[in-house]
């Protein structure tokens, strides 16, 4: 099994992992949404708003996760106003529970760390509860 940063040589995988997660997450696949994913992953990749490390099992990705770099109006707190949220943790179902999200996971917060955010957020499914409190993500009710 292999790790690396992701690159708009893989955005079509991409496309089709975040597809299947929505669908996993519960979500209707009734409209085509190739066009938006595939325009946004180039545009973000490009521009260095997105990172996302994959993994990589006989040519295939069978994992991946996404760290999207956002700007907010600047604060007394963070007068850059740029924000690090955690996006498209998704291992396909054969893999899971072999620690994949762990090792993503952890590259996507060197990546965070290594371009000076304090903090990171996210929205964690259900099922990606344990593994953020392992990590130390507190979750709120809205």
């Amino acid at each position: 099994m292999k790790f690396r940063k992701a690159t708009t040589n893989d955005i079509e995988a991409l496309v089709e992992l975040r597809k299947q997660q929505l669908i996993d997450e519960g979500m209707l696949d009734d409209k085509n949404i190739d066009n938006e994913l595939k325009e946004y992953f180039y545009h973000n990749f490009n521009n260095n708003s997105y990172i996302s490390w994959i993994a990589i099992e006989q040519g295939n990705i069978i994992a991946t996760s996404g760290l999207c770099i956002y700007q907010l109006p600047p604060t007394y707190a963070n007068p850059s106003g740029k924000k690090a949220y955690i996006t498209n943790m998704y291992t396909l179902k054969k893999y899971r529970r072999m620690g994949l999200a762990t090792i993503l996971l952890t590259k996507i917060l060197s990546e965070a760390k290594n371009l000076n955010f304090s903090d990171v957020i996210l929205k964690a499914s259900k099922d990606g509860l344990k593994l953020y409190s392992k990590f130390g993500f507190i979750f709120y009710d809205n």
